[in-house]
């Protein structure tokens, strides 16, 4: 069962977490004031890769990065190109943000004692900004999921250069399973 939420707030210059009650797949904030500002994010991360080697990437392994150490559990392996069995393959793993730790480098990935599966070189941003200004929202500045505790809602998080001081935010938050 799908889950939509649906409301507004006041941008004030600083983060803002929005408390929906759900950890939302997809988030689109729009600044409805002057237009300038309308950012989608989606929930987890992809990375671009290339096959290290004829052991496949699956589903819920945890890759690690061979310099890096940063780790994450594997949600879908998307090939865009070759074999893993011709050790070729190319495409793209995408992982929950929530389950990443450090940050993947230009390095190989490893999956327990398999070592080299894949070579990785940029870790991609999942915020989407049409914008008018030159700013870009990564890092801080973007949408990012927001877990809650036992006092507080889950949600996410609207990042500060998106809450513009004294302007209208409308903003839309969904997740397909429901939970």
């Amino acid at each position: 069962m799908s889950k939509i939420a649906v409301g507004a707030l006041v941008g004030d210059g600083a983060a803002q977490t929005v408390k929906c009650g759900f950890i939302p797949d997809y988030v689109r904030v729009v600044n409805v004031t002057d237009g300038d500002k309308d950012t989608e994010w989606f929930r987890g991360r992809a990375m671009p890769f290339t096959s290290g080697g004829t052991t496949e990437i699956a589903v819920g392994n945890t890759i690690v990065g061979a310099t890096s150490g940063a780790e994450a559990i594997v949600k879908q392996v998307l090939l865009s190109s070759g074999t893993w069995a011709g050790g070729d393959a190319a495409g793209f793993i995408l992982f929950d943000e929530i389950s990443k730790t450090g940050t993947f480098e230009s390095e190989n990935l490893d999956v327990g004692a398999t070592l080299n599966l894949a070579t990785v070189t940029v870790d991609v941003e999942n915020t989407i900004s049409t914008d008018t200004e030159v700013a870009s929202e990564t890092g801080n500045a973007a949408i990012s999921a927001y877990l809650g505790d036992a006092d507080n809602a889950k949600g996410f998080t609207i990042g500060s250069t998106i809450s513009e001081e004294a302007k209208l935010l409308r903003w839309v938050a969904m997740r397909a399973d429901g939970s």
